[in-house]
């Protein structure tokens, strides 16, 4: 009932943030994605796939398979957290 309600508003153009269903929705979504694709924590990864190289943990053909993958991953990061809704870059974590 509130899912209909909240459409029947946005299609008369009325939202009421705190109670906009549909934002809120969007909002748990941006801050699930914001937790998965955390680019600051695939920045350390790659900084520590480095450590792990220079101390002799990994051969380097173990780094260059791994940075390639985390290198992948950083840029799906970075291209999710520009596609987040306004409201999220509003209400950072």
């Amino acid at each position: 009932m509130l899912l209909i309600d909240d459409i029947l508003l946005r299609s008369l153009g009325i939202t009421l943030k705190p109670f906009d269903i549909i934002w809120l929705i969007e909002l748990m979504r941006d801050y699930a994605l914001k937790e998965k694709y955390n680019i600051k924590k695939i920045d350390e990864q790659i900084k520590e796939n480095r450590l792990f190289l220079e101390i002799g943990e990994i051969t380097e053909e173990d780094y260059n398979q791994r940075h390639e993958v985390l290198l992948a991953q950083r840029e799906t990061a970075s291209e999710i957290m520009n596609n987040l809704s306004k409201d999220m870059k509003i209400h950072e974590i």
